[in-house]
């Protein structure tokens, strides 16, 4: 239940459905009370806003994140790169592919993130909250050269 209506409301909070009540103390009870007049609202009004953005945030993040999933590593590079603005070339001599296969690659991303180009697989992943990239797994270590050894060595 509300502990208080803000001014203007009902009793009832804004939007049918479950309640949540939170408790805010320190600095950023301080801090929301601070923005609140600055944007001459209640401060319950602008909690449920920010709240509200917060939650949209997480859920495009999660979409990004699947997203990325259904690329493979060097699909998601590739779509790492472009979103750094990399021309085709530059992606090519970074990753030690032809710039075919950088296309290829594109090709691949772009389907599977349901975008036509590259601006719009940049606009896409922005838009998608994604902030931070998974790291790519390092390159796996090349097999230690195998030499075949003859040797006849004097047993004592």
């Amino acid at each position: 239940m509300w502990s208080r209506p803000a001014p203007g409301w009902s009793d009832s909070p804004p939007h049918p459905g479950p309640r949540l009540t939170l408790e805010l103390d320190g600095a950023l009870a301080d801090q929301l009370l601070r923005a609140a007049q600055a944007h001459d609202l209640p401060a319950e009004i602008l909690a449920c806003d920010l709240l509200s953005q917060a939650v949209e945030q997480e859920s495009l993040r999660q979409r990004a994140e699947a997203a990325l999933n259904r690329l493979t590593p060097r699909e998601r590079e590739v779509a790492r790169l472009v979103s750094l603005g990399c021309t085709n070339r530059r992606i090519a001599a970074t990753l030690v592919i032809s710039p075919e296969t950088v296309k290829t690659h594109i090709r691949h991303a772009l389907e599977k993130l349901g975008v036509r180009s590259k601006a719009e697989l940049r606009l896409r992943l922005s838009e998608m909250g994604l902030r931070r990239w998974p790291e790519p797994a390092p390159a796996p270590l090349p097999a230690p050269a195998r030499l075949p050894l003859d040797l006849d060595l004097p047993l004592r």
